[in-house]
C-alpha cells in the first residue's frame, strides 16, 4: 500500500497488476500482428500492410481513445485499474496519458538502456516509473 498520505483516497496499483495489464496490451499487440504470419511469407511487406497495419492501427485508436476518455488501456481495464493526474486524481486526456506518457515514452526508448531503467523504477516505494514522473501520473485501483 502508500507510504503517503493520499487526499484522494486512491490506492497504488500493485507491480503485478500494472506487469499483467502490460502484458495484456502486449498480447493485443503481437495478435493484431499474426495474419503477417499465417500469411506463409512474413518477408512480404505487402502482405504486412495488407493484413497487419489495418488491426494495428484499429488497436492504436482503440487504445487511444481509452486513454484520453478513461485512462485506461484495454489490459488496464480489464484488470481494473487506471492512470490519474498526481495533483487531481483525475484521468489526465489525451495531453498527459497520450502524448507525455506514451508517446514521449515511446520517443525515449531510443535511449539506449532507457527501457530497463523505466521499468526498474517500479521497484521504488511509490511504484512510478520514469513516464509516471514525465508525465507526472500514478496508476491506480479504479
Amino acid at each position: 500500500m502508500n507510504d503517503f498520505y493520499d487526499p484522494f483516497g486512491l490506492v497504488d496499483a500493485r507491480r503485478s497488476t500494472r506487469l499483467t495489464a502490460f502484458g495484456i496490451d502486449t498480447a493485443l499487440g503481437v495478435a493484431a500482428c499474426l495474419p503477417v504470419f499465417v500469411t506463409g511469407d512474413p518477408i512480404d511487406t505487402s502482405m504486412m500492410a495488407i493484413f497487419s497495419s489495418p488491426l494495428l492501427i484499429l488497436l492504436t485508436i482503440v487504445q487511444t481513445i481509452l486513454l484520453s476518455r478513461t485512462g485506461q488501456t484495454l489490459g488496464k481495464r480489464a484488470i481494473g485499474i487506471q492512470i490519474v493526474d498526481i495533483e487531481t486524481g483525475h484521468n489526465g486526456g489525451f495531453v498527459t496519458n497520450v502524448m507525455k506518457r506514451t508517446i514521449l515514452n515511446w520517443v525515449l526508448c531510443f535511449i539506449p538502456i532507457y527501457s530497463l531503467i523505466d521499468t526498474l523504477f517500479i521497484f521504488r516505494p511509490d511504484r512510478r516509473c520514469i513516464h509516471d514522473y514525465l508525465a507526472s501520473t500514478r496508476v491506480v485501483y479504479k
